[in-house]
């Protein structure tokens, strides 16, 4: 059978990593994430000291494979711009220990916010923006930038970001104001210490230059602030960027003068373009990437483990049909030999389990949790039978979806063990932008929807603190439309607005098992996040915990 893909490097090189081991450790103690509590025990980088020394002019290229450039945004409103966190700068972000900072706690941040603070009874946030942060045609960025970034972020008018509803008036925003040219102020209507972890990834985009061009031509033609200048983008084919050496921070002023995408689908071409050097990352299933490994070739580990995981929509409905049934659910998981997919298809680089973005170092994590699926066949044909699957549904058919690309090979070998407990199941293959549509959805879910009852399947990596992804996938307003239950509503908000990191603590961990006993929600495996790199690249040394795409202007040449 056909080797399983680690995970799409699009999604992998861009999403939020933090160096973690995939084996057990012992339970994470984290508090709830504030600007000087860590959410994990990782690796703390090396602080730069004393004057930084000019850089040389760049030169040479990044050149990075991938199999499918899926959204292709250059808008953070639109889905996500992963190439866009190369290009804007978040507001705050977080270090090696899931510390969340700004440019006053490291010289490597690159954040908007130098510092914020937050009022006594929780409901202010001040943030303090950088003095000289410019846009790449000389304009400054300022507190009006931000305010006008963080208002259109979340406007759900306009986003479709999964992290847009928690800044929106929908959820939790009173109010949003401009105090003076550098202070920007942030007023819920209760409070929330989490909200630490939306404002990372939000990216400031400048006023002016997009309101002077519009939307439309923005998206052609962005502008941001980041160490990485736009310069051209053929859909499908190629997305390119150049270094900006005007950057405000010379530590990351890059090294390289040339970034640039190739979309390149086939891995055999890609691995002889490799070879060849005309691709310096690729993406590669893990039987090429070990092989290239034994070869002598290096690999990069970005961060927390890949997590695979599969998703039921809509099953509290009755026409989601027999997984509206938790026991055909629980069914679909004890069909699974997970530790087969682990030493077959990912040649060992993988272990079982793994929760919606959690594994070992993620804030909350029990180590009790990667005893939570087992491979039982018997069982799982028991409860179907219980359930009185297939007689007791007219279409007993359960439907997967997926887009074209490796990532259906995964859903065969699923398909494969739920056939042989007796399962009648299909594979829906559906375009990129389809299925992005499907998994990410805002407001309510309607009963006739295309994919109620449909699962889909997630390859990507952990997260330091995954209270929003959670809230997506297990609460009534989430936009995976995993479940609807007050009594899990009730328990997340309860977690949410409590300001004793102690008391959090124990409400998320319960409210992460009480959702997760629903098994609309079902982990796989955790992966090793390999990635292979060539020898025109160097060494790796800041925000590769947050990022590839953040990461790549600390490269260092070899």
């Amino acid at each position: 059978m056909k080797k399983l893909l680690l995970v799409p490097i699009f999604l992998m090189l861009a999403a939020v990593l933090i160096f973690t081991s995939c084996g057990g450790t012992a339970t994470t103690t984290a508090t709830q994430p504030t600007a000087t509590q860590p959410t994990a025990t990782q690796p703390t980088a090396t602080q730069p000291t004393g004057t930084q020394p000019i850089k040389p002019e760049p030169y040479g290229t990044i050149t990075i494979g991938s199999t499918d450039f899926s959204y292709e945004s250059t808008d953070p409103v639109y889905y996500e711009s992963f190439w866009g966190w190369s290009m804007y700068e978040p507001i705050i972000t977080w270090d090696p220990d899931g510390n969340y900072v700004g440019n006053d706690d490291a010289d490597w941040a690159c954040t908007v916010a130098d510092s914020w603070s937050i009022s006594e009874d929780g409901n202010t946030w001040t943030f303090k923006i950088h003095k000289g942060l410019k846009a790449w045609n000389g304009e400054p960025i300022t507190a009006e930038d931000v305010k006008w970034s963080v208002d259109r972020f979340g406007d759900m008018t306009v986003s479709t970001n999964p992290w847009s509803f928690f800044l929106s008036t929908m959820y939790n925003t009173k109010s949003t104001a401009v105090i003076d040219d550098y202070t920007f102020e942030f007023v819920t209507n209760h409070p929330e210490p989490a909200l630490v972890v939306p404002f990372a990834w939000t990216r400031v985009l400048p006023k002016d230059y997009f309101e002077s061009v519009g939307q439309e031509e923005f998206r052609k033609n962005p502008m941001g602030s980041g160490p990485w200048k736009f310069v051209e983008h053929t859909p499908e084919t190629s997305f390119t960027m150049e270094a900006n050496t005007d950057y405000w921070n010379p530590l990351a002023i890059p090294e390289y003068k040339t970034l640039k995408y190739l979309q390149v689908p086939e891995e055999a071409t890609q691995v002889a373009m490799l070879k060849r050097g005309e691709l310096d990352m690729v993406t590669v299933n893990m039987d090429r990437i070990v092989a290239l490994q034994k070869a002598g070739w290096k690999t990069v580990e970005f961060g927390f483990p890949a997590l695979i995981n599969l998703t039921v929509q809509g099953s509290y409905y009755e026409t989601a049909g027999p997984v509206h049934d938790i026991r055909v659910r629980q069914a679909l998981s004890y069909a699974i030999n997970r530790q087969e997919i682990c030493d077959s298809y990912y040649l060992g680089n993988a272990v079982p389990g793994g929760m919606w973005f959690m594994s070992p170092g993620s804030y909350g994590w029990k180590d009790s949790w990667l005893n939570f699926y087992s491979y039982d066949p018997d069982k799982a044909k028991a409860l179907l039978a219980e359930a009185g699957y297939p007689d007791a549904w007219e279409d007993p058919v359960i439907h997967m979806y997926i887009s074209p690309g490796s990532g259906v090979d995964f859903m065969q070998i699923i398909q494969g063990y739920w056939r042989a407990v007796g399962i009648d199941c299909v594979i829906e293959i559906v375009d990129s932008v389809v299925y992005g549509g499907l998994y990410f959805s805002f407001g309510p879910l309607a009963e006739d929807a295309q994919n109620v009852g449909w699962i889909f399947p997630w390859f990507f990596n952990g997260a330091p603190n995954s209270t929003y992804h959670a809230s997506n996938m297990y609460t009534s307003t989430g936009v995976h439309h995993g479940l609807t239950d007050p009594t899990i509503d009730a328990m997340y908000a309860k977690y949410a607005a409590e300001l004793d990191p102690v008391k959090a603590l124990k409400y998320w961990q319960e409210f992460q098992e009480a959702g997760h006993a629903q098994y609309i929600n079902i982990g796989i495996c955790m992966v090793k996040p390999l990635v292979i790199s060539g020898p025109n690249l160097g060494a790796w040394s800041y925000k590769t915990w947050v990022s590839s795409a953040d990461s790549l202007a600390f490269l260092k040449h070899p």
